[in-house]
């Protein structure tokens, strides 16, 4: 059987190119990333081995009250991850610089299969990871992302935490 969770690794990952677009709905992770998909396609992205744009993910904190608990909605950042010299008007996304950082990272593999306990129990094994090694995580300006893919059949998601 295979392991749900890998080890939490290390690395750092060199400054990125984003355009951006938030979204507070019902179901935020699929609005946002299907309007970067499509806002992709509209500028001619492709993935590297032309498998479609890089996107990443993260939850979008400014959501009200009312929103949160009278509607039940959220909100959620996708990203498309631009190449280098790619240059756009940024209409329909934001389009923002992201520093080379340094990231506490774990897979998971099929997170989509229990979602509401595999994902959070990454983020729980990540946070554990840093503080039984004395690492800091580091909030300034950086968020945690998610990254979804799929190899040999199998659907993946890299969840990364930022530390100092």
């Amino acid at each position: 059987m295979q392991e749900i969770y890998s080890e939490v690794r290390i690395k750092i990952i060199p400054e990125m190119t984003l355009a951006q677009y938030a979204v507070v709905s019902l179901s935020p992770e699929i609005d946002a990333s299907v309007h970067m998909l499509r806002w992709a396609e509209r500028h001619s992205l492709a993935g590297e081995k032309g498998d479609g744009p890089r996107i990443i993910g993260w939850d979008f904190p400014f959501v009200s009250a009312e929103q949160r608990d009278v509607f039940g909605m959220r909100g959620y950042v996708a990203a498309c991850v631009l190449p280098a010299g790619f240059s756009a008007d940024g209409e329909d996304a934001e389009i923002v610089k992201v520093a080379e950082n340094r990231y506490a990272y774990i897979t998971v593999r099929q997170p989509r299969e229990d979602s509401l306990r595999r994902i959070p129990n990454s983020y729980k094994r990540i946070f554990e990871y840093i503080e039984r090694n004395g690492l800091k995580q580091a909030w300034d300006a950086r968020v945690s992302f998610e990254e979804e893919y799929a190899s040999d059949g199998q659907s993946y998601m890299d969840i990364h935490v930022p530390i100092e």
